[in-house]
C-alpha cells in the first residue's frame, strides 16, 4: 500500500504536464489500467480518491510483475480501436507509450514499427447534432448566465474551449460602443505556464450578443463563485475566487456543467457506440468556421480567427487588427443568435458593397479604356505631326534630284 494515495508512478507522469494536459492523460492511463487489470470504476465523470489509489497501485504493480509491454500496448490499440474513435484511439496509445518511456520502457525501432503496424484506424465515430440557431438558442434558454456568455464567447470566436478556459480579463478589450470584443490569444505565456495547441499567438474577435452576455458575467462571477465553492463543500475551491481568468474554472467542470444544461433543456442525447454526447463544446467552432465561411468571408480569414496552423504561417500575420477587424465584421451578424434581422440587413449590405465594387470596377475599366484611347491618338497625332515635318524635306530633295 502506499503510504500517500496522491502519490505515485501516476502523479509524478502528471506533474510534467499542464493541467488541461493532465486531465487528459491521466484518462489514457486509467483506460490502460483498466484493461490491463480488468478493473471498472463507479460511474461518474470524476474519479474518487479510493480509485485514484487503487490506480497507483495498479501502476505500481504493473512495473514490478513480468509483462510483455509491446504485447500490452499492441493488444491495448485494438481494444481501443473497438470503443473509440481513430484520433481517440492514437492518443491512448502515444500517451501510454510516453507513460512508459517515463518508467524506463523503451521500445526498439523494430517494436516501434510492429506496433504501428498493429494498431487499427477503425473504430466507432461518434455522430453529431447539427447545430442550428434554433438549438443554440435552445441551449442559452436552459443555461445560466455563466454558460451563456461561455457559448456565445465560443460561438462567435471560433476559440477551443481550452484556449478559453485559459483567457484572462485583459486578454479581452471590449469596444465602446460595445459592439465587439478583441480576444488576444498567447502562443505561449511563462508566467501563466500555458501554451496555445500550434503555440502561435493571434488575434480574434467576439461578437455583440457575446459582449452584452459577457459583461453581465462579470457582474456576477463573484458571487458565482463564491456559491459554487460552498455547494461543493469543502471537495472544491480556489486560492483567489477571482484567478484572473474569464471563467475562473476546470474544463472538466464546465463540461458537466454544459452536459446539465442540456439535460435540464431535454437536449441531451448519447451516441450508441461511443456513450458520448451528441452535443458538445468543439461544435460551436465548427459552427463559427461554417458559418463565417457561408457568409462570404475567405477561407484564409476564417482559418486565421479560428487559429488553423496554415495561415497563421503564410502572410496573413501581416495583417494589422484593424484589417482583420474589419473583415470579420462582415460576418459578425451571420454570427448573431437572437438578432435575425441582422442578418438579412449585412447580406443585402454585402451584395449593395458587392454592386459598388463591380460599378467600380466597370467605372475604372472605362478611364483605363478611354486612357489608352487617348494616348493611342497622341501617339497618332505625333506620328502625323513628324510625318507632315518630313514633307518639306521631300519636296526639297525632289527638286534637287530634278535640277541635276
Amino acid at each position: 500500500m502506499l503510504k500517500d494515495p496522491f502519490m505515485g508512478r501516476i502523479s509524478d507522469f502528471l506533474d510534467q504536464y499542464q493541467s488541461k494536459t493532465r486531465y487528459s492523460y491521466s484518462s489514457s492511463v486509467y483506460t490502460f489500467l483498466s484493461y490491463i487489470y480488468q478493473f471498472k470504476r463507479g460511474p461518474g465523470q470524476r474519479i474518487s480518491s479510493e480509485d485514484r489509489l487503487r490506480y497507483e497501485t495498479f501502476a505500481e504493480r504493473y512495473f514490478c510483475d513480468d509483462r510483455n509491454y509491446e504485447k500490452d500496448l499492441i493488444e491495448f490499440s485494438i481494444d481501443c480501436s473497438d470503443r473509440y474513435a481513430p484520433g481517440s484511439c492514437r492518443h491512448h496509445v502515444a500517451v501510454i507509450k510516453e507513460f512508459l518511456a517515463y518508467n524506463d520502457i523503451d521500445f526498439t525501432r523494430k517494436q516501434e514499427k510492429n506496433i504501428r503496424n498493429k494498431l487499427i484506424e477503425g473504430g466507432p465515430v461518434s455522430d453529431e447534432t447539427d447545430l442550428t440557431k434554433d438549438l443554440i438558442r435552445g441551449i442559452l434558454n436552459a443555461s445560466d448566465i455563466r454558460m451563456k456568455a461561455l457559448v456565445l464567447i465560443l460561438v462567435t470566436s471560433g476559440m477551443r474551449i481550452g484556449e478559453l478556459a485559459n483567457l484572462h480579463d485583459p486578454d479581452i478589450t471590449i469596444a465602446k460602443d460595445k459592439s465587439y470584443g478583441v480576444v488576444k490569444l498567447r502562443g505561449v505565456s511563462l508566467t501563466r505556464g500555458t501554451r496555445l495547441k500550434n503555440r502561435h499567438s493571434r488575434v480574434t474577435f467576439i461578437g455583440k450578443e457575446a459582449v452584452e452576455v459577457l459583461e453581465q458575467w462579470y457582474a456576477v462571477r463573484e458571487k458565482y463563485v463564491m456559491r459554487s465553492c460552498k455547494r461543493s463543500r469543502g471537495r472544491w475551491a480556489v486560492k483567489d475566487l477571482i484567478d484572473g481568468r474569464v471563467f475562473p474554472f476546470g474544463i472538466a467542470a464546465l463540461g458537466a456543467s454544459f452536459r446539465a444544461v442540456l439535460k435540464t433543456g431535454n437536449l441531451y442525447q448519447k451516441d450508441e457506440d461511443t456513450g458520448r454526447s451528441l452535443i458538445h463544446f468543439h461544435m460551436f467552432r465548427k459552427y463559427f468556421i461554417t458559418t463565417l465561411t457561408y457568409s462570404g468571408i475567405p477561407d484564409k480569414y476564417v482559418d486565421f480567427y479560428s487559429g488553423h496552423l496554415g495561415e497563421l504561417d503564410r502572410a496573413y500575420q501581416r495583417q494589422t487588427q484593424e484589417q482583420l477587424l474589419e473583415i470579420y465584421l462582415k460576418g459578425e451578424p451571420f454570427l448573431r443568435v437572437y438578432d435575425e434581422g441582422a442578418e438579412e440587413i449585412a447580406r443585402q449590405q454585402n451584395e449593395i458593397r458587392d454592386t459598388k465594387e463591380k460599378l467600380r470596377d466597370m467605372q475604372i475599366e472605362r478611364l483605363t479604356d478611354r486612357a489608352r484611347t487617348e494616348d493611342a491618338i497622341k501617339t497618332m497625332q505625333t506620328r502625323i505631326a513628324e510625318l507632315q515635318a518630313l514633307i518639306p524635306i521631300r519636296d526639297a530633295v525632289a527638286q534637287v534630284k530634278k535640277k541635276s
